[in-house]
């Protein structure tokens, strides 16, 4: 318990002394990733658009019309 205690002082006094500086290394080393994944998700949005409109046109290409008008039945 007092190493948990004593790890937990020595990282925040970590973070406290350069968390500026360990803010700003993350943030350089991960610029392009950031770009690639963005682009990545517009990608994947505009596919998802295509698809769902593929599906629905299927969707609609296959369900019954409903008629027009309603059909009695013959009389015997």
């Amino acid at each position: 318990m007092l190493r948990f205690i004593a790890g937990a002082i020595a990282g925040g006094v970590a973070v406290w002394m350069w968390g500026d500086d360990l803010h700003d290394a993350m943030a350089e080393k991960t610029r392009g990733v950031r770009g690639r994944t963005a682009d990545r998700i517009q990608l994947v949005q505009r596919a998802l658009g295509r698809i769902t409109s593929t599906l629905q046109s299927g969707q609609d290409a296959i369900r019954p019309s409903k008629p027009s008008r309603r059909v009695r039945p013959i009389p015997r």
